[in-house]
């Protein structure tokens, strides 16, 4: 690792998602996943154990709040 904070992004809006990876990384963050709902979550965050998840609260399949369970 070279001591960047590592990040999972979680985020169902395509252009969303891959303009936040984009900023994190231009900021010297390592995205090591980024998914578009909370089951790919999970398993982000299993995978990788980051220190940081930026997450939407609002997520498929239901668009309620899986993002936050």
């Amino acid at each position: 690792m070279n001591g960047a904070i590592s990040v999972v992004v979680a985020e169902d809006g395509v252009l969303l998602r891959v303009g936040l990876v984009g900023l994190l990384e231009r900021f010297g963050f390592e995205v090591r996943a980024a998914v578009e709902d909370a089951d790919a979550l999970r398993a982000a965050v299993e995978a990788h154990d980051p220190d940081l998840v930026i997450t939407d609260i609002r997520m498929p399949p239901t668009h309620t709040h899986a993002g936050c369970r």
